[in-house]
Formats: structure tokens, sequence, C-alpha cells
């Protein structure tokens, strides 16, 4: 008879269990380790995935916010790019899932033909310009317009619309908490860290702009704007459910935070964004509005003075106003990849100077030229009405599209004085809430 391992003395069923450690013990030393543990967590991860891609969308949204701390936190050179292994994964996925996680047939958003255009216009670009240049520009501007693919293709259900909104205000919360934290410890206590001066440490008039989980104070800024613009008229839909009390006992924290990180931007975008919540669905946050104003006059001087400089202001306004002839020149573009953030990585690969023009329209109007501009105010306005006519269906999601629609103007009001859309994770969001959205307006129709 074979004796089996349930009836097999202690030693012998302990044996596959040592030759198991033993092996790994071996990996490990061999210097496997890491792809070991790698492989432990994205198998199993990959499997929910490919079952049903919204799980990599909303991993995509808790893990965002969180990207900063690759800065100071030990871990492998290729966790840098786990956000596009997780996009490309998620966008696979929903060709192979199955069918119920993909959801009946639906006519594609109103803004792909605005998409298309940008897309083929910087394609046309990418083949000039050629090179790294080409690769790094084409990647920062259409990189993220996967995710909604992905969102349009596999849509959130109930349940996931609603974590995805619990996620959002939660994460704010904690990146909120860790800001303002960062203000009590100080530039001195960070930078030992291991955060860098003049990168992830920044100051304004002497006081230290907080940056939270993000690599900038600028995404930290953009994402509280956003998620105050989301999570508020979500919470006045339905403000008796605790987690929406909770959201709305938390506004006056994550306000602060906002403050204390000097993003004008970010400070400018919330209030057209609560301006138009406020006219469309919600009139009592107009009152909003003058209290902010009242709340200016009474800041202490070491506050107000570095938030109401206009210095930065003055100097984003000379820098285009030197570049104007160059879109004179260049009617068509200059080439994707030439400013922002596309050509700082260049410039890091390959030596040279970059040029950061702190303006959206004005970084696509040095690209790819006048059509290019037009295509992007298009897409604009095309995700816009998509969420405004998504808000007219009842209950949370009209509230969510409602929010969605704020956070457009926003983003159309910060991207005159920031590449907004190349911010991470600011264009992340964008695309998935342009992605959601559109779902729902086609229901609408």
């Amino acid at each position: 008879m074979v004796m089996t391992l349930r009836g097999a003395p202690p030693a012998v069923r302990m044996a596959p269990f040592v030759v198991a450690n033993v092996a790994l013990g071996g990996l490990v030393l061999a210097g496997l380790g890491p792809w070991i543990v790698a492989l432990a967590v994205v198998a199993p991860l990959a499997v929910a995935v490919v079952g049903r891609p919204q799980r990599g969308l909303l991993l995509l949204a808790v893990l965002a916010p969180f990207n900063g701390l690759l800065l100071v936190v030990p871990a492998p050179a290729l966790a840098v790019g786990w956000k596009e292994a997780l996009v490309l994964l998620t966008v696979a996925a929903t060709f192979v899932a199955p069918r119920h996680a993909r959801g009946p047939s639906r006519r594609l958003p109103s803004w792909s033909p605005a998409v298309v255009g940008l897309l083929a216009v910087g394609t046309v670009s990418a083949v000039v310009v050629g090179g790294i240049q080409a690769a790094v520009g084409m990647k920062v501007v259409f990189f993220y317009v996967l995710v909604a693919v992905a969102v349009w293709r596999c849509p959130f259900d109930a349940a996931e619309r609603d974590r995805l909104v619990s996620v959002l205000m939660g994460g704010a919360v904690v990146t909120a908490v860790i800001g303002l934290g960062q203000q009590v410890v100080g530039a001195g206590a960070l930078h030992a860290l291991g955060y860098e001066y003049n990168t992830t440490l920044r100051t304004t008039g002497g006081l230290l702009r907080s940056f939270a989980t993000f690599n900038q104070p600028f995404g930290f800024g953009f994402y509280l704007m956003l998620v105050l613009l989301i999570g508020i008229p979500v919470a006045l839909s339905e403000p008796k459910r605790w987690r929406n009390r909770a959201f709305l006992a938390s506004v006056p924290l994550l306000a602060v935070a906002l403050g204390f990180t000097f993003v004008r931007g970010a400070w400018m975008g919330l209030a057209v964004g609560l301006a138009y919540l406020g006219l469309v669905r919600h009139p009592v946050l107009l009152l909003g509005i003058p209290l902010a104003l009242l709340a200016l006059l009474f800041l202490p001087q070491e506050l107000a003075g570095p938030a109401l400089s206009a210095s930065s202001s003055v100097e984003r306004v000379e820098s285009w106003q030197e570049r104007v002839s160059q879109v004179a020149a260049a009617p068509l573009g200059a080439g994707v990849g030439v400013t922002g953030s596309a050509s700082e990585k260049v410039a890091e690969l390959r030596g040279g100077t970059h040029y950061q023009p702190d303006n959206y329209y004005f970084k696509i109007l040095i690209e790819l030229g006048v059509l290019g501009f037009w295509l992007l105010l298009l897409l604009v306005a095309s995700v816009f009405t998509t969420a405004r006519s998504a808000s007219r269906l009842g209950g949370e999601r009209g509230a969510v599209a409602t929010g969605v629609a704020a956070t457009v103007l926003a983003a159309a009001v910060a991207s005159l004085v920031a590449t907004y859309l190349e911010i991470f994770p600011m264009d992340l969001y964008f695309w998935l809430l342009a992605g959601t959205v559109s779902v729902w307006a086609d229901e609408s129709r």
C-alpha cells in the first residue's frame, strides 16, 4: 500500500516544505528573490484583471496617488513602470475578458473624432521628428487614452462605480493628512528621508509646498481639486450616507491641504468648478465664493504674500511672449515632445536643455501647431458636453457626471497655467472619468 502524506511520519510530511524553502532560499541567494516575489504578486493579479478588467482600472485609481512614494521607498527599478504595465494589462484583458464583463455594444464617444485627429497629427509629427523625442512625446500625450479605451470596453457596474468614488474620497483624505503632516515635520526631515530640493521639495515665500505622496506639489494640488469637485456633488446627493457625511466633514481638511500646496492653478480650477456646481445643481455652493474671498483678507501676511504673489505669473507670460515667434514660424508645429515633461526626459537621456511652457494649450500649439490646438479645444468641449449629457441621469451616476463636468472645466482653466494633462495622475484620471461618463451619456440619449 502506498503511504499518503496524511498518514506519513512528521519528518516525511515536512519534506515537501523543506524542499520548497531550500529551493526558494537558493533562488534568493542567486539574486532572483525579487523576481519570485514579483511573480507571486503579478500572477494572481493578472488572473483577476483578465477575469474582470474593471479591477485593473480600480487598482490604478487606488495606487496612482501613491506613486510618488517610489522616490523614497526601496523598490526594484522595474517598479517605476508599474502603472504603464497595469494599463497595458488591463487594455489587453478587455479583449479576452468574459462577455458579461464587457457589457452591451454602444456607440463611440462624441470626443472620439477629436482624439483620433490629435493622434493622427501626433503620429505624423512623430514620424517627422523621429527618435527618442518622438517616442517620449507620443507616450506623454497619448498613453493614458488607453485607460478611456479600457473603461469604454468594460464599463463599471453600479458597485464598481460606487467603489471608485469611495477610492477617490479615501485617497484624498489620506494624502491630505500626510500633506499637512509635512508642514509640521518640515523640509529638513523630508530631505533626510530622501526627497530632493528643487524637484520634490519646493518652497514659495520660504514656506514648504506640501506634496504628500506625490512626486511634486502640482499633482497633489490638482488631485485634491478633482476629488473635491466629484466628491461634493456625490455627497450632497445622498447626505445621509455615512461615507458621504464623513467626506463632507473632511472638506475643510482637504481645502487647507490644497492651500498649502500653493498650486494656484488648482485654486482657480476649484473656484470655477464649484461655481459650475452651484449654478447647475447645488446653489448653496455659490456662498463659498464670497467666503473664500473674505478668508483671503484675513490670511496672515506670511501666507498671503506667497499665495497672492504674481511673480511666477509674470515669468510665465514673458516666456510665452518670447516664443510666440516660434509658433508663427512653424504653424504646423515644431514636433511632438519638444516641450514640457517630454523634453525634460529627452534632455536627461541625451543632454541639452528643455522648455516647460506651464500652459497645456501653448504646449500643444508649439508641438502640433494650429490644427493640434483646435483639436485639443474640440476634445475638451466634447468631453464636457458628454459629461453634461450624462448628468441628466438620476442618482449617483448623475452626481458623478456633474462632478466630472466640473473637473473638465477646472482642467480647462488650470491648463492656462499648467501642463495639466501631462501631470500624473491627472492625465490618468481625466481619461478614466471621460470614458466612464461616456458610457452613461450613451444610455441617456
